[in-house]
């Protein structure tokens, strides 16, 4: 299979021979600098050399045994006809063979001329030459036996056979062999023309034609362009021989033996040229599978320098991309550089567009890279990575994983991959959503819970109502968004006084106490907007403290029974408790006294039974009417008041205390 040879478009051939070489000459290789500072050129060389089996003709006598032949020189001596045997190649036992490959050296060991020779009157014969590689070719030159040819085509191939264009024509007469083919000489190097000063008859035997690509008549402008380059490369040469040069007796006369001397013959071919390096090589090794060693044979794969490889030289070597690859000035190698990657990866590949967007200073795109790096140079950390900064960036741990949660931070958790101070960027640093803080994006800001990975914010909003939380912390819990109340607030958001208590505020406590009138109103309990409290009837403001016009409220704990209103109870009612009467508490009284002599006189005894008389004679109970006059102090209340007699008593029918708790009773009694 043909290797593939790279042809940028900037590719110029570097091995070009000198225009003004010698036909004979032999270029030499580079100066003394080597490849060093510039280009360098491998030597030039006969490329037939070592490649006897690559050489073909389409005609060769004797090849099925033995013909003859005759030379027109000796037709008139005795030995003018000879005999032509090709079916053994040339040494000493068969001289007579004639074989293309005697055409690579003029004479054998034995300093005898050897030769190529066709079957007799064969016009349209071809030679061809088939390379390994590419080379540069740069002229040939065909030394005759015989009569050269009256016309030739030398052609050649760049692509290994699959397609010819011509180099030059030759033709004693080109307007009638090739029409319409230019005869008038070249006017650039690249015309193809045919050529008459090769094609006379004479001489009859050791005429040459010579080619030269590069013609030194032709001033090359540009020796290093495209045009120069596609003229000299070749993988394949033909010369192609379509009309004999003859006496003219075989137009008349067709005979065998007329026509036994009327063949080509070629003492020897030379075709010249290198392997074509691009002027990185100064040195050419074989092809692989190319076995011939021949002394002086040109090979076809460059021993490449600057950095570059290939049969040609024509790309750079593994890993050396940063620049593009060119051919070789005399003052400038164009040496290709290596990826700068990092120690990251062994792999890259030259960009253009990366190249012109740095100013042509470096173009090579790091590939595969290792270690968790990225970028045209494996100088940044892949997302989810960032550089450790107190690594050196060629470190293969230099590239940290980060540690941010994935529920809080952007991207997933990427964080920033180096340090920019300029873009806000600190190695390491995780990214958070909106709502979210803390190193590695775990925590809600003040005022926010409720941490989700399907929240593009990250969290909700507490919405604590600042009057009602407190100061000094978090204003709501950050899982539940329960909201942190002050001491008499309430609710999820802290929006509710505690029952009995109003007037949400800043205050320290968040609300302040209903302190509803014990009396006034029916519990402790108010609006929350403005403390009013429930009033019972007739009591008016915001504690219930305030009695309604024309109504007046006697203190708490005061409750009015009047005696009056009582049941009363004879001394031996059952409804009464068991108490000695006065009746019978004065005559004891008096018994007592006798016994003990206190009583001093009679007046004493006497109003102590007058009494017991009138309090026998009166009723238990009865009500007394006073009425009220301005000289007499009131001391009543109600109509009047009860008239009890000693021994008996009044029940009150109570229904409205509030509360059971103790009471102090108090009676209001005139004694008689």
């Amino acid at each position: 299979m043909r290797p593939a040879i790279m042809m940028p478009a900037m590719a110029v051939y570097l091995s070009l021979l000198t225009l003004g070489l010698s036909v004979f000459g032999q270029e030499l290789p580079s100066g003394p600098h080597g490849c060093t500072e510039g280009s360098c050129y491998p030597a030039t060389g006969n490329l037939l050399i070592g490649r006897a089996v690559n050489l073909s003709a389409t005609s060769t006598c004797g090849l099925n045994g033995p013909e003859q032949y005759c030379i027109v020189s000796h037709l008139q001596e005795s030995d003018k006809c000879f005999e032509c045997n090709s079916q053994h190649p040339y040494d000493r036992y068969h001289r007579n063979s004639h074989r293309i490959e005697n055409v690579i050296y003029l004479m054998d060991r034995d300093e005898s001329n050897t030769w190529w020779q066709s079957v007799n009157g064969e016009e349209n014969v071809s030679i061809r030459m088939n390379l390994e590689a590419e080379f540069h070719f740069t002229h040939l030159i065909m030394k005759f036996k015989t009569f050269r040819p009256a016309a030739m085509i030398i052609e050649r191939s760049a692509d290994f056979g699959r397609t010819w264009r011509p180099y030059r024509y030759f033709a004693s007469n080109c307007t009638k062999t090739f029409p319409g083919t230019p005869a008038n000489g070249l006017r650039h190097i690249n015309d193809v023309i045919c050529e008459e000063r090769y094609s006379d008859i004479e001489p009859s035997t050791n005429g040459e034609v010579i080619y030269k690509v590069l013609d030194p008549a032709i001033h090359v402008k540009d020796p290093y362009s495209l045009d120069i380059q596609e003229l000299l490369r070749i993988t394949n040469l033909r010369i192609n021989f379509t009309k004999l040069n003859t006496l003219g007796d075989d137009l008349l006369d067709r005979r065998f033996d007329v026509l036994q001397k009327y063949y080509y013959a070629l003492y020897e071919l030379t075709v010249r040229g290198s392997c074509f390096c691009y002027g990185h090589a100064s040195e050419c090794a074989p092809v692989p599978g190319v076995d011939a060693r021949d002394n002086g044979m040109i090979h076809g794969r460059c021993v490449c320098k600057h950095n570059t490889e290939g049969l040609n030289c024509e790309r750079c070597r593994h890993f050396h991309h940063d620049l593009p690859w060119r051919p070789a000035e005399a003052e400038n190698p164009h040496t290709c550089r290596e990826c700068n990657c990092n120690g990251h990866t062994s792999q890259c590949h030259f960009d253009m567009a990366v190249y012109l967007a740095t100013g042509n200073a470096s173009g090579g795109v790091c590939d595969d890279c290792l270690h968790n790096t990225m970028g045209r140079n494996c100088e940044m950390c892949k997302p989810f990575y960032y550089q450790d900064p107190v690594k050196d960036v060629r470190d293969p741990r230099v590239c940290v994983a980060c540690d941010c949660d994935p529920v809080g931070s952007l991207e997933g958790g990427v964080c920033d991959s180096h340090t920019d101070l300029d873009m806000g960027m600190i190695s390491g640093q995780c990214r958070c959503k909106v709502h979210v803080k803390g190193t590695r994006c775990d925590d809600c800001k003040e005022g926010y819970y409720g941490l989700s990975q399907n929240d593009p914010l990250g969290c909700q909003p507490c919405n604590c109502d600042p009057r009602g939380i407190i100061t000094n912390g978090a204003p709501c819990d950050q899982i539940s968004g329960d909201c942190s109340c002050k001491r008499y607030v309430t609710g999820r958001y802290c929006s509710q006084c505690l029952p009995e208590y109003w007037g949400l505020s800043n205050d320290l406590a968040g609300c302040r106490q209903c302190d509803c009138d014990f009396g006034g109103a029916f519990n402790n309990r108010c609006m929350m907007e403005n403390g009013q409290c429930d009033c019972r009837r007739h009591l008016i403001g915001r504690q219930c403290s305030e009695v309604q016009p024309g109504y007046f409220c006697a203190p708490l704990d005061y409750y009015k029974y009047e005696a009056e209103d009582a049941t009363g109870h004879s001394p031996g009612d059952a409804a009464l408790p068991a108490e000695t009467d006065c009746v019978q508490h004065l005559s004891n009284q008096l018994r007592r006294h006798r016994r003990h002599r206190r009583i001093t006189n009679s007046q004493q005894h006497r109003s102590a039974l007058r009494r017991i008389r009138q309090l026998q004679q009166t009723p238990d109970v009865r009500s007394v009417h006073r009425e009220h006059t301005p000289s007499h102090m009131v001391t009543w209340t109600g109509p009047g008041f009860a008239r009890v007699k000693d021994g008996a008593g009044l029940v009150f029918n109570i229904d409205n205390i509030p509360y059971a708790m103790e009471y102090d009773i108090m009676i209001r009694y005139e004694p008689e």
